[in-house]
């Protein structure tokens, strides 16, 4: 009887239970109409022929049949964000990692500087998008100008226009505006290192490089698959530097997944829309994104903490 006595009150719902879910009933009920119905929403869209102003069609399968073998533009797209996710974490994740560290040592200014590299983070991508257009025009632009004083170019190159140098341009816009985000959280990470290890390290006549190597990044692994994870996920969905620098030109150089659904949602004039085709697009791009994320959480799963936490 006391067993079952205690079972029923251990699951007894008490007032201040009814208080906390009532609090969690408009978090859910936005979460319901802004993110699961707009979901389903596309997915119903993905097994019919429907361009916003006709009337639907039901096609089956066909939409996914055209995604794999009719549409080499589209894993042009994909491959094309493959690119743009590799160079910029190549450049991102060493940038915010030195920073990061040189941020937690002892530095006149850090408040200055840490301002500094989170402020791109929350800047508007229209604001953001204009100033980098001025920056890297082809007439008169600040990055023209400054290589051409400095010798390293004889004219001026076409940043937005050049198919290999619009990508180059889009990542590094895109390093800019999200690198602070990975020293914050890094830098957390740094800080939570106790610093009693760096000097029973420095007795035992470790120099800073060994330290850093066998005692800085061990214990940072677990904020460094964090980081990672939340780059690679991030660079996978972009969308907005990219639109508002080069809508996916020139010649499609630059469009990724999220450009081109978004291309068959909201057709240019003179392209019709096609819903259908699109959701299908999001669905695909959905299960890419959601593959590469388990790949990369499985090949990363060893990395522990120095306590093998």
């Amino acid at each position: 009887m006391g067993k079952k006595s205690v079972k029923k009150q251990r699951y007894k719902l008490q007032d201040g239970d009814i208080s906390a879910y009532l609090m969690l009933v408009p978090t859910f009920a936005l979460f319901a109409i802004f993110t699961i119905y707009p979901i389903l929403w596309a997915l119903r869209y993905m097994f019919y022929e429907y361009d916003g102003v006709s009337e639907m069609h039901f096609i089956g399968l066909e939409n996914f049949i055209r995604v794999f073998t009719r549409d080499p533009e589209w894993w042009k797209s994909v491959s094309n964000t493959f690119l743009f996710a590799s160079g910029k974490l190549i450049i991102e994740i060493p940038l915010a990692l030195v920073l990061a560290f040189l941020l937690t040592q002892k530095i006149k200014g850090k408040g200055f500087f840490r301002c500094a590299y989170f402020m791109p983070t929350v800047t508007s991508a229209a604001v953001m998008g204009l100033v980098f257009s001025f920056l890297f025009s082809s007439y008169n632009g600040i990055a023209n100008t400054y290589l051409e004083k400095l010798g390293i170019i004889s004219k001026s190159l076409e940043w937005l226009a050049d198919k290999k140098l619009a990508m180059l341009t889009v990542i590094i816009v895109s390093v800019w505006q999200n690198f602070g985000q990975n020293v914050i959280l890094l830098m957390t990470g740094l800080l939570n290192i106790p610093e009693e290890i760096y000097e029973s390290a420095k007795i035992d006549g470790a120099n800073k490089t060994q330290s850093f190597f066998k005692i800085t990044l061990p214990m940072l692994a677990p904020m460094l698959q964090l980081v990672l994870m939340l780059a690679i996920i991030g660079s996978l969905q972009s969308f907005d530097s990219i639109f508002v620098l080069t809508g996916g030109g020139p010649d499609r150089a630059t469009e990724i997944m999220g450009i081109a659904i978004y291309n068959k949602f909201f057709a240019s004039t003179g392209v019709v829309a096609d819903y259908g085709y699109g959701a299908t697009l999001a669905f695909v791009s959905a299960v890419i994104i959601g593959i590469f994320t388990v790949i990369y959480m499985k090949l990363t799963s060893g990395m522990k903490d120095a306590d093998g936490k």
